[in-house]
């Protein structure tokens, strides 16, 4: 029984970390304490998503050394990766590096790719060659990866960087990963790619698309542009996650058209992708989701997100 109940607990820490409800991990994760139930490597993996995505960054740090300190458990490659993560979140670069540097998985391209990542969101040129010419000397870059720096030339206007990666890519013949969306209505599973034409009723759907932008529009957010690739995006037009079709209609913002043609009015709609969604798609599903009174979860390669009255879960911190 005791068995069940830890492994019950450990369910509901995992669930809230990667639905970035830090605090609410570190309060059942207390109980749990307090229930008699040992945690095990799986608890503080919740524990440190949570920290991660909802930006406690002491939090984080208290509960990863008390995994060796009070429970003799040795962190492994996923607890460094959140470690990586929520540094690199909270645009504590040099702590993410040193956390990297300091952990026995530092040949890991994981953990590379996690500080690439953090570069792209706080736009770091310096540290994001770092992690990129780590991966290189790991022979582990990928198309996502030369997306990601090229994402990080283009944010400071350096368009020759963005030209080498674009480069490396041809060059190397790296194939790119094409971005996906589901969305299931009705029991039917429909999935789009960026700027889609492929469905029976495509001329409704960019007709709903207009109507969606126009919508969030006169609500005030004018410049809200998610129905197309931002310009640090159609920079790196070509290269994974920023290549759907550079600069055409994302793909969640099509399969969010479709859900609301096809679902009844107050209807949730849930919808999954296979990589990370942009600000600005997050930013206009946010809008959406108060100018249509919809509920739209969305689960995007990094964590779920959820949409209502004008706002995310995520609290725009992901």
């Amino acid at each position: 029984m005791r068995r069940r109940d830890g492994f019950t607990w450990n369910s509901m820490i995992v669930g809230l970390g990667v639905h970035g409800h830090g605090d609410e991990a570190i309060s059942f994760f207390k109980r749990m304490l307090m229930a008699g139930l040992r945690p095990n490597s799986v608890s503080f993996l919740g524990l440190l998503m949570g920290c991660s995505h909802q930006g406690l960054v002491s939090e984080g740090i208290k509960y990863f050394r008390l995994m060796n300190s009070e429970f003799n458990l040795q962190p492994d490659l996923k607890h460094y990766g959140c470690m990586v993560d929520m540094f690199g979140r909270a645009g504590e670069l040099e702590r993410a590096l040193e956390a990297i540097r300091s952990s026995p998985c530092s040949d890991d391209p994981v953990l590379w790719r996690t500080l690439l990542n953090a570069c792209k969101i706080h736009k770091n040129v310096e540290m994001g060659e770092t992690a990129f010419v780590n991966l290189l000397h790991l022979s582990a870059h990928n198309a996502g990866d030369c997306a990601l720096l090229a994402g990080i030339y283009a944010s400071v206007g350096d368009s020759q960087g963005v030209a080498r990666m674009r480069k490396m890519v041809k060059d190397q013949g790296i194939k790119t990963t094409p971005g996906w969306t589901w969305i299931e209505v009705h029991g039917e599973v429909r999935k789009f790619v960026a700027g889609d034409i492929s469905h029976p009723d495509t001329k409704e759907i960019y007709e709903k698309l207009k109507e969606m932008i126009g919508r969030a529009a006169s609500l005030g957010s004018a410049e809200e542009r998610s129905m197309v690739s931002s310009k640090e995006d159609a920079a790196v037009a070509g290269l994974e996650e920023l290549s759907e079709n550079g600069g055409d209609c994302h793909s969640e913002m099509l399969a969010i058209a479709f859900g609301l043609m096809k679902t009844s009015e107050g209807t949730s709609l849930r919808i999954a992708k296979n990589l990370r969604v942009c600000k600005d798609c997050h930013s206009l599903t946010k809008m959406l989701s108060k100018v249509y009174g919809r509920e739209i979860i969305v689960r995007d390669r990094v964590r779920f997100h959820r949409f209502k009255d004008g706002s995310c879960s995520c609290s725009d911190y992901w």
